[in-house]
């Protein structure tokens, strides 16, 4: 009896972005690769919903289209995708993104199969517009001397493209969806490293991203969301001493980036302040052989802060940004 191939769930968050959207869709419809699912989750108010109605352009195409009236951050809308879909493995991919060629999914699904420990795969990001590799949204290597196109175990991943076992959802659970914006894959990261699961960083399955500016969050109010994540991320998951350096090394960083105003400052601990007891509830710490094994890979904990290892930052500054 010929053994079946896992079923493949892409699984798209979009906020009024129909052209976009209907890009990234046909790149998945493109691939040569059965069976698979579009699973949409939309928070839309435009004419989105027109492109999966009854006559629309991907009726009937094993898409599937969930409108809620709710405007929810992309965790929570990728966590509702990932509870209504029925695939093995979950793909997720931003709705100003399309994957980079047909093949793309048979090769992740390969990648899985040879490596039975790896949760996750992470795809190359390059620049729909250039075509260049994006390296913010390209999980750091082990080595800093290594470059985006060497496959590698990774620490994290970037939520514009990558893979997930659905087991490891089961196992681990998905993503804190009051996280909002910025961080949530690094959450879960820490989560499922702890679990004895691993990321593997796959530059044979490319996404090209155009970062749309439209529906994003202002510049400000994204740096203080994600702030406020790496200080969440450290309580709910590092022990004690990490949580209070990383504390202080963000709450500078905070206020220098504001020009040395402490209002943001003050918006990001009193947000944390108010809901203390929730995040206290949701603690669980990584052990000791997860904290050596991130250590071991130089990348996102250094010393005693949730942060990128000082090297990377003097070699590019911009590293602070990501």
């Amino acid at each position: 009896m010929e053994e079946r191939n896992p079923l493949v769930s892409f699984v798209l968050a979009t906020y009024n972005r129909p052209t976009d959207l209907a890009e990234a869709i046909e790149s998945i419809l493109a691939q040569q690769y059965e069976p698979f699912e579009v699973v949409v989750v939309s928070s839309s108010t435009d004419e989105t919903s027109e492109l999966f109605a009854d006559g629309g352009r991907f009726d009937g195409k094993d898409v599937y289209y969930h409108e809620f009236d709710e405007r929810m951050g992309v965790p929570k809308a990728r966590n509702i995708g990932f509870e209504l879909a029925s695939g093995d493995i979950f793909v997720t991919i931003d709705d100003d993104a399309v994957l980079g060629d047909p093949d793309a999914t048979s090769r992740l699904v390969s990648l899985f199969g040879e490596h039975e420990d790896v949760g996750v795969v992470a795809f190359r990001s390059r620049s729909y517009e250039t075509g260049g590799p994006i390296l913010m949204e390209i999980p750091d290597p082990p080595d800093i001397r290594m470059s985006s196109n060497e496959q590698y175990r990774a620490s994290s991943f970037c939520g514009v493209g990558n893979a997930i076992r659905s087991e490891l959802l089961d196992d681990v659970g998905a993503y804190p969806p009051d996280f909002v914006y910025g961080f949530e894959e690094h959450d879960l990261s820490l989560r499922l490293l702890d679990a004895g699961w691993d990321i593997l960083y796959a530059p044979s399955v490319e996404v090209y991203h155009k970062q749309t500016p439209k529906a994003r969050l202002p510049s400000a109010e994204t740096r203080e969301r994600q702030i406020a994540n790496r200080i969440r991320l450290a309580v709910r998951n590092l022990p004690w001493r990490y949580v209070v350096f990383t504390t202080l090394v963000w709450s500078v960083y905070a206020v220098v980036t504001a020009q040395f105003r402490l209002a943001p400052l003050r918006r990001i601990l009193g947000s944390l302040y108010d809901e203390r007891d929730a995040l206290l509830a949701e603690r669980d710490v990584i052990d000791r052989r997860t904290i050596e094994l991130l250590k071991s890979r130089g990348t996102m904990l250094y010393a005693w802060w949730y942060g990128p290892d000082p090297r990377r930052v003097l070699a590019n500054p911009d590293r602070l940004l990501w």
